[in-house]
């Protein structure tokens, strides 16, 4: 087991290639929805690619590389959802306040910003979870074609299967380490299941930017798409 987890891991760190190179070949503009994806593939790509080398030339975790990356994925990811879901602008700015507001509280109350903030963990998970499932609510309310060829079906996808197991991990992980005591080779598993879903999302979200420059519309409401 100890084998395979490395080798996802190293899976894992160029997962996000694909979906950046491609994004950079075909000169899209970075404000537009194809954009905004390109941005979550590469914020995620950039702190896999940090972790690796920061704890073997820095620091012995990667809290902080970590830490950094929640801060702004989260923006980029509300942003993403401030493009697709345009009816939810009041939810959208309301996470955004309740995150960052709570993640400033929370590193000056109770975390340093080199240990694990659960906060900013689990609010994240909740929130792109929420979405993800506003967003399929949406498409069921106002369906406009195949789901398999819907970009915005697959952008959901890939945050509500990030974010759910995610959700799991991040508030079960405290009760699996300290609680039951699960040995190294237990944990493996759990740490699997987390990088397969990672390098999902990254290809999903891969998959989603092909759609959407193939033509396909990039938002619930094609008419006002950018």
């Amino acid at each position: 087991m100890e084998d395979f987890h490395n080798w996802l891991l190293e899976l894992n760190r160029f997962s996000g290639f694909a979906g950046i190179a491609y994004f950079i070949f075909s000169r899209k503009q970075i404000h537009t929805v194809y954009g905004v994806i390109f941005l979550v593939i590469a914020a995620s790509t950039i702190a896999d690619c940090s972790n690796y080398f920061f704890i073997r030339l820095i620091y012995p975790n990667s809290y902080i590389i970590g830490n950094i990356w929640f801060l702004l994925n989260f923006g980029i990811s509300i942003w993403l959802f401030w493009k697709i879901l345009m009816d939810r602008k009041v939810l959208l700015i309301s996470l955004a306040s309740i995150f960052y507001l709570g993640s400033l509280i929370s590193f000056i109350t109770t975390y340093s910003f080199t240990d694990s903030n659960s906060f900013i963990k689990v609010f994240t998970s909740i929130s792109f979870t929420v979405l993800s499932l506003s967003l399929y609510f949406d498409l069921l309310k106002n369906p406009t074609g195949p789901l398999r060829r819907n970009p915005i079906f697959w952008v959901g996808t890939a945050f509500f299967l990030f974010s759910s197991v995610s959700l799991l991990r991040n508030l079960f992980l405290h009760y699996l380490v300290f609680d039951l005591n699960i040995n190294t080779d237990s944990f493996y598993y759990v740490s699997v299941i987390y990088l397969l879903v990672n390098i999902a999302k990254n290809y999903i979200l891969f998959y989603a930017l092909i759609l959407i420059d193939k033509g396909h519309p990039a938002t619930l409401k094609p008419a006002k798409a950018t």
